[in-house]
């Protein structure tokens, strides 16, 4: 009798713990666009300043396929008479444009520098999605590129979330060179690590798998890799640059997390040597 009755517990144990699993699970397959794309609206100060920086700085807006509007900046720049190349930033996914806008500019002189806000991010309509994202991501760099026409040099560049969208335009489109900022092989193997008792890569909807962009992509690349990166370890910059098959600079900036890596000094000296070596390449002998 105190055999089935300790039995009887156990089960109702493990259905209790079953159900909570599922719960569980529930809870994250219905909340995980939150978690990928939470969303940032523009600070107004913060986009008053930036404007305030550079006078010449001009909206940057696109009509997508479906109808939503994406906006965000341009600073158009000149040399020798004609349009500058230019970079065009991909965010990360809690970051809007303005954040890159207030120091870029002045760290990226003497180029042109460009930047889309994701749909639901700073002024643009929207919900995003990988699918519609990576769209968006062509849809502004060929209207980036009909802006600096007769120029045709384009560095994509981008940090977290937005290092697959640079690399999925790096894939599709000429570009001179790729920065990648604390990238990753895939989000889902991100989330599976973060996750290990959870199903990841058959719950996420969104799994930014880099790899099949990369394995397209002969154009250089610089890595910069947070060397005490919590969320996204190095270890994901390592698989990443593992697959890559065309020529790339790995720097990993020790001491320096996912979000603070852009305060290390080391930060823009590595990707104003990059971008002048892509824009002003040394004259043959």
């Amino acid at each position: 009798m105190k055999k089935q009755y300790v039995m009887k517990i156990i089960v109702i144990v493990a259905m209790a713990l079953g159900l909570a699993y599922c719960g569980y699970l529930v809870m994250l397959y219905l909340g995980q666009n939150s978690m990928v794309f939470p969303g940032r609206t523009a600070d107004p100060a913060r986009e008053a300043e930036i404007r305030r920086y550079f006078p010449r700085l001009e909206e940057f807006s696109v009509a997508a396929a479906d109808g939503a509007v994406l906006r965000g900046y341009y600073l158009p720049r000149s040399m020798n008479g004609r349009s500058a190349p230019a970079v065009l930033y991909f965010c990360g996914n809690a970051e809007e444009q303005t954040g890159f806008f207030l120091w870029s500019p002045n760290e990226l002189r003497p180029y042109a520098v460009a930047g889309l806000d994701y749909r639901g991010y700073g002024h643009s309509d929207g919900v995003p999605s990988e699918a519609v994202l990576k769209e968006d991501a062509l849809a502004a760099y060929d209207a980036l590129a009909e802006k600096i026409k007769p120029e045709t040099r384009i560095v994509v560049m981008g940090r977290s979330l937005g290092t697959a969208l640079a690399a999925h335009v790096a894939a599709r489109r000429p570009v001179a060179g790729i920065i990648l900022v604390t990238p990753f092989a895939s989000l889902a193997g991100v989330g599976q690590e973060g996750h290990p008792f959870v199903p990841v890569r058959l719950l996420l909807k969104n799994p930014f798998d880099v790899v099949p962009d990369a394995a397209r992509i002969a154009a250089p690349a610089l890595f910069l890799v947070a060397g005490a990166d919590g969320l996204v370890p190095p270890r994901h910059a390592d698989r990443l640059a593992a697959a890559w098959p065309g020529p790339k600079d790995v720097r990993v900036i020790e001491g320096t997390g996912h979000g603070n890596i852009v305060d290390a000094p080391e930060y823009w000296k590595y990707v104003r040597e990059f971008v002048k070596a892509r824009f002003e390449p040394r004259p043959q002998p």
